[in-house]
């Protein structure tokens, strides 16, 4: 496996940790808490990177084993509203989060270079495996963690 292979799986590894350090230690009234009405709390941000990374997960799948086909996309909004995992605790979330990160990585660690040259279509552009991992995985996370970030500085604002 080429280097750039291996580093992608291991920033997507990363992602567990970053996302676990972001919110692990913080109080549930900040995890629940919303910014504004239209804003995700981190509870719903953490659910949102979940079912990001379902999405992500079926995306490989398909172009490993389905290569030049269209890739699925998801109503974000819509998932988070209505999914009723208000009562999931965080610890939760965030080991479904990583069971699933812990699963594709001995997928993708098991993947033959042609593998990662398959590439999917979302529209008209052509998408590989690691593009879905390093920006639409690993780049999606970062931008939340910023969000998390956010969220915390405007809760201990108020």
């Amino acid at each position: 496996m080429s280097t750039n292979r291996e580093l992608s799986i291991s920033n997507y590894l990363q992602t567990v940790i970053k996302l676990r350090k972001s919110v692990e230690l913080l109080p549930e009234e900040l995890i629940r808490w919303k910014p504004a009405r239209d804003k995700w709390s981190i509870h719903e941000i953490v659910i949102h990177l979940i079912d990001s990374n379902i999405v992500n997960s079926y995306r490989i799948r398909k172009i490993v084993s389905e290569p030049a086909t269209s890739l699925a996309t998801f109503a974000h909004e819509d998932w988070v509203r209505n999914q009723r995992l208000i009562d999931a605790s965080i610890f939760e979330l965030l080991d479904t989060y990583e069971a699933i990160t812990g699963y594709n990585a001995l997928m993708l660690k098991s993947l033959e270079e042609s593998d990662w040259l398959k590439y999917g279509y979302k529209g008209e552009v052509e998408i590989s495996i690691a593009y879905i991992i390093d920006q639409f995985i690993c780049n999606h996370v970062d931008i939340h963690l910023s969000q998390i970030e956010r969220n915390r500085t405007s809760y201990f604002a108020s």
